[in-house]
């Protein structure tokens, strides 16, 4: 392995001794507590372990160690061998040098804004990279989200957002459904106080306008995923069944209002189709800034979507709704 030649540089490794030691090697200890030594060199490593942009469960994993002997190692029980104290050097990018009596560069201070990867349950993890991955991708562009992007941005590493999405195009899937989901969670919320089909559908028309930067970034998810959908086979099945859920929740609630005696003789998969067709056009063009498209228009256009068949909009005074 390499260790410190002239000037702090790498140069060729000194052979250890049959006795396993020799100058500027690491005390050993012999029973008892650790020596001063070994706890200094040990808090040197705890700092260039904490200021790599990995977990310190992929930073053992890189230097060729298991977790628990570098944990140990790291709180000074254990005696970092010479290969370890090399690939640790190597792989933290400091010299063996400043590992053994600190002389040399320190690591960076990155670490008190990172995240520790190890640190967070997976579940918490893999709800955070969807969070992110589906702002980020509203906000600038799949292409042009990296995925070092999203690991940045999560205060984590690469190696972990390729564990929960091994390919670029399982993000945009990810982040598709997240938003999905986030849309069928806040309609369930806002069915649950509705009187009637009805109600549902006026409140189902509020949660479709774009009123806010989430709502800005579900649609831009939505929208590109359409993009991607059309270049991409590999992607079309996921849009596919995210959309017919959609669908599917509208045209329950036509035929809810049909049972209801509104608009009882019309096609429910005809108003479904209408609805969705001009609910999406409308949203293209709130986003992309081709129209002049306030809330309030695009709520007008909508409430009328279901005419004459199922009216939405409120009774005038006096008048009772039909």
């Amino acid at each position: 392995m390499p260790s410190d030649g002239p000037g702090g540089e790498a140069g060729p490794a000194t052979p250890l001794s049959v006795a396993g030691s020799r100058t500027g090697a690491l005390p050993r200890g012999r029973g008892g507590p650790p020596s001063a030594d070994r706890l200094a060199v040990a808090e040197r490593a705890r700092l260039v372990v904490r200021a790599a942009p990995v977990s310190q469960r992929e930073f053992a994993a890189r230097v060729g160690m298991a977790a628990t002997a570098l944990s140990k190692a790291l709180n000074g029980s254990r005696r970092l061998a010479e290969h370890e104290l090399a690939a640790i050097a190597r792989v933290g990018k400091v010299s063996v040098r400043y590992l053994r009596n600190g002389q040399g560069r320190p690591p960076g201070t990155g670490a008190e804004a990172r995240q520790r990867a190890d640190a967070v349950d997976p579940e918490v993890r893999r709800a955070q990279i969807l969070e992110v991955t589906a702002r980020l991708i509203a906000r600038r562009g799949f292409h042009r989200v990296r995925v070092a992007d999203i690991a940045r941005a999560c205060g984590t590493s690469t190696g972990t957002i390729h564990y929960h999405f091994p390919a670029k195009g399982d993000a945009l899937r990810a982040a598709l459904l997240h938003c999905a989901e986030r849309l069928h969670r806040r309609l369930e919320g806002e069915f649950r106080g509705a009187g009637d089909a009805r109600e549902k559908l006026r409140r189902l028309i509020e949660v479709q306008l774009i009123t806010a930067d989430e709502d800005h970034d579900e649609w831009s998810v939505w929208v590109q995923s359409w993009t991607e959908a059309i270049l991409d086979p590999a992607l079309r099945e996921g849009q596919r069944v995210v959309y017919a859920r959609w669908r599917q929740t509208v045209l329950d609630l036509v035929r809810a209002c049909q049972a209801q005696g509104l608009g009882a003789d019309a096609d429910a998969e005809a108003l479904t189709s209408r609805f969705t067709g001009l609910v999406d056009g409308l949203a293209i063009q709130v986003l992309a800034g081709t129209a002049e498209m306030p809330a309030a228009r695009m709520r007008e256009l909508l409430l009328d979507a279901f005419e004459p068949h199922i009216t939405l909009r409120p009774p005038r005074d006096g008048m009772l709704e039909p």
